[in-house]
């Protein structure tokens, strides 16, 4: 078995998919990465986890017996390797994974690892609503003002502005422009705050030191109802089989209304907005795996 035939099929799709050959380069080079990150680092690294699709991402030992992940990039044209290890050094362990080391030359980040690790869909599958509390506890703890210095940090404005790109593409025209007028509306004269970025109950792992950490933010500067519409689509998504998934939804989107004091109307539209963007995302770099998943966003009745 050659080393691409060991990692996860989704992570060499999406580098070769994303990056072209220089993915396909950085994926012949990534043993020689992973010796050379090991030798840099006194870690033993392991198999990748199975569910990565974007990321090398595996669990690793240092030379005291430490149980730690570390993370490689692949040449992504953005530089969220850089973001992220920038949040996690801000917020400094405050219910997040800490950070430990970083190598910007090889796109790599090593951070302590949550034992036990299981995240909120794993622990609440048939209880959903009791993924709801712990959420909101991580996601207060996390939110915070943005860094003085914001290089390396993403901007929730361009992430928006990318979407504009639409009128370009067979992109369904409607659903970003309603998407765009919303975000522009929602987003004027909102405080910003330092975001995750990718908030939702897989990011969301129990741990001993706290029960519960946030992995893999994206280090974004934005409202904080983005984060909150990441976490009520994924809840959808979660879920979505389910007869009763608007009142599910109902419900979430009140209890996050009454922790942050936001109408479930915002919610809502942030809710729709968050969900085209996401689909634009799938659309325009991933358009083989694209299946009109913009529709999804009705669910929002905005």
């Amino acid at each position: 078995m050659n080393f691409r035939e060991s990692i996860p099929e989704e992570l060499v799709g999406h580098t070769i998919a994303m990056c072209g050959d220089s993915g396909a380069e950085w994926l012949d080079c990534l043993p020689a990465t992973i010796r050379e990150i090991e030798k840099n680092w006194s870690i033993s690294i392991g198999d990748p986890f199975q569910s990565v699709e974007f990321n090398y991402v595996a669990a690793a030992s240092d030379d005291r017996g430490n149980a730690v992940v570390i993370k490689i990039s692949p040449p992504f044209e953005n530089s969220e390797i850089f973001s992220e290890a920038k949040f996690l050094r801000v917020a400094n362990g405050r219910k997040v994974v800490g950070l430990i080391e970083q190598d910007r030359d090889r796109r790599a980040i090593l951070i302590e690892r949550a034992i036990p690790g299981s995240n909120l869909a794993e622990l609440y599958t048939g209880n959903e609503f009791e993924a709801l509390a712990p959420a909101i506890d991580v996601l207060r703890a996390i939110t915070g003002e943005p860094p003085e210095d914001t290089s390396e940090t993403i901007d929730l404005n361009d992430w928006f502005d990318g979407l504009r790109r639409h009128k370009e593409t067979a992109f369904p025209a409607n659903y970003a422009a309603k998407a765009l007028e919303i975000y522009s509306r929602l987003s004027r004269g909102v405080n910003r705050c330092y975001l995750h970025g990718d908030f939702h109950p897989g990011n969301i792992v129990s741990a001993t030191r706290e029960p519960f950490l946030a992995i893999d933010p994206k280090g974004m500067i934005g409202p904080i109802g983005y984060d909150i519409a990441v976490f009520l689509n994924n809840f959808h998504w979660w879920q979505d089989e389910r007869a009763d998934i608007k009142e599910r939804l109902d419900f979430a989107v009140r209890a996050f209304s009454d922790a942050f004091e936001l109408s479930t109307a915002d919610l809502r539209k942030w809710a729709f907005a968050q969900m085209v963007l996401s689909a634009w995302w799938t659309f325009d770099e991933m358009p083989e795996i694209y299946q009109n998943d913009v529709a999804k966003a009705d669910v929002w009745n905005v």
